[in-house]
């Protein structure tokens, strides 16, 4: 199981021993890594690319709408090739999926749909674990690979242990979090 480091959004924040969950959004014509609004401060995603290993998984979360066709260039450009996308808009995602970007859709206890030629799924839980083993191996057996979302990253750590037990009876393929080593 891939573990990917929440909002690694600075060169120095790259370990190159841990994946990456990384904020992408455009500003004055660019791609730039910024989580919130960005600004001129924000670091540009081709200049963190030259500092991120090509073995390193890339989980990069869509902030912006009608992104698709610039990351796409400067995915093809740098030669990244081991990463997926995540929290289009549907109108976005559906274009994203026609350039042959790889794309995950979202479940959620409030969202339900999935998204025929999505090759990933990131599974979150907002409130609570809605999901079982049983659940995420049958999305597994779909021919779909698992990213799941760390409790933590929404102030739930008394629910560590029951997403780690989950974790360990199914093929996940990665997980986001603030807290690596509880993983490992």
């Amino acid at each position: 199981m891939k573990i990917l480091k929440h909002r690694v959004n600075s060169i120095d924040d790259v370990n190159p021993e841990m994946d990456l969950e990384i904020d992408v959004r455009d500003f004055n014509n660019e791609l730039v890594l910024s989580h919130d609004h960005p600004n001129t401060n924000s670091l540009k995603l081709e200049d963190f690319l030259n500092h991120v290993s090509k073995n390193q998984l890339l989980a990069i979360n869509i902030k912006s709408s009608e992104i698709e066709d610039d990351l796409f260039t400067i995915l093809d450009d740098q030669k990244i090739s081991n990463y997926f996308t995540f929290d289009w808009s549907i109108p976005s995602l559906l274009n994203a999926l026609k350039k042959n970007l790889i794309c995950a859709f979202r479940l959620s206890e409030y969202e339900k749909d999935i998204i025929p030629n999505c090759s990933w799924v990131w599974i979150d839980s907002f409130k609570s674990i809605w999901y079982d083993d049983n659940f995420l191996n049958s999305l597994k057996n779909s021919g779909l690979k698992l990213a799941i979302v760390s409790p933590e990253l929404h102030n739930r750590k008394s629910d560590l242990e029951q997403v780690k037990e989950i974790v360990n009876s199914v093929k996940v393929d990665a997980i986001c979090t603030d807290l690596p080593e509880f993983w490992y």
